[in-house]
C-alpha cells in the first residue's frame, strides 16, 4: 500500500466492524432457494443489495425468479434484526479518521438497514455512510467503490477498501483500481494466494482489525505507533 496515494478509507460493516443479532433477509432467501449457497448469496446480493424499493418496487418477485423461490415464499414478515458493533470498532474508526478521511461501504439490503442507523453509531468519525442499496451497486461489482470514490472527489486508486471477504471486499476493489486491506484470521487458501500474487503490492492481509487499524497508522502515518490506545 502507498502511503502518498491513500486519500479515502473505505470500511466493510457486517463482520469488518460488527454483526447483525440475528438471522437477515438475505440469509433466509439463501435457506430458501434451492441453488447452492454460495451461488445464491452471490445472486441475493447483487440483486437485492443493490435495490432500493422505493424507486423499484419489484425487488421481492425479481430476486424470487433468480433465486428460483415462488413468489408466496417471499419472507414479506422479515423483522430485521439489530446490529451491534464490535468492541473497539468506534476506536478503530477514530484512529483511522485522524490520518485519513473515512467512510463505509457496505453490503446490506434497505430491508435489512431499514431500523440501523451506522452512520449514527460510527459518529463523528465517519465521513459518510455508503450502503450498497443506496449506491445502486453491490460489492463485487466495481462501480460500488468506483462511486464511492467519486462521491469523494477521488480516483479509485486512492481508496483503500477495508473488509472481511475476499470474494467481496477484495475482489471488488481490485476490480475497481483501489487497494484491498483484507481482514483474515484463516491462512489464505492457494486461490487467494494466487490472487494476492497477481495483485503484488494492492492487498495486505492482515488477522484482526486491530491489526487493520495498527497496518493503516504505519503506513499512513509511522510516527502514530506513539498515540496511545486501549486496543492491544
Amino acid at each position: 500500500m502507498s502511503a502518498a496515494s491513500v486519500r479515502l478509507v473505505s470500511l466493510d460493516v457486517g463482520y469488518t466492524l460488527g454483526e447483525p443479532s440475528g438471522t437477515t433477509l438475505t440469509q433466509r432467501l439463501v435457506e430458501l432457494s434451492p441453488r447452492p449457497a454460495r451461488e445464491a448469496k452471490r445472486i441475493a446480493q447483487r440483486i437485492l443489495h443493490a435495490m432500493n424499493p422505493s424507486a423499484d418496487t419489484t425487488g421481492p418477485q425479481t430476486v424470487c425468479a433468480a433465486l428460483g423461490i415462488a413468489q408466496s415464499a417471499f419472507p414479506h414478515d422479515h423483522r430485521p434484526p439489530a446490529f451491534a458493533l464490535w468492541p473497539g470498532a468506534v476506536e478503530v474508526v477514530a484512529r483511522i479518521a485522524r490520518n485519513v478521511p473515512v467512510v463505509t461501504l457496505s453490503n446490506v439490503s434497505h430491508w435489512d438497514e431499514r431500523e440501523t442507523d451506522v452512520a449514527a453509531l460510527l459518529a463523528p468519525h465517519l465521513r459518510a455512510h455508503h450502503p450498497s442499496w443506496q449506491l445502486g451497486f453491490a460489492k463485487p461489482d466495481p462501480r460500488a467503490v468506483e462511486t464511492v470514490a467519486r462521491l469523494h472527489g477521488h480516483d479509485p486508486a486512492e481508496v483503500l477498501h477495508v473488509g472481511d471477504s475476499l470474494d467481496y471486499d477484495v475482489r471488488g476493489a481490485l476490480a475497481a483500481g483501489a487497494q484491498a486491506l483484507w481482514i483474515t484470521p484463516c491462512p489464505p487458501s492457494a486461490e487467494a494466494v494466487r490472487l494476492l500474487a497477481e495483485y503484488a503490492g494492492r492487498v495486505t492481509v492482515v488477522p484482526d482489525l486491530a491489526r487493520a487499524v495498527r497496518h493503516i497508522e504505519q503506513t499512513l502515518l509511522p510516527s502514530t505507533h506513539t498515540i496511545r490506545s486501549t486496543i492491544p
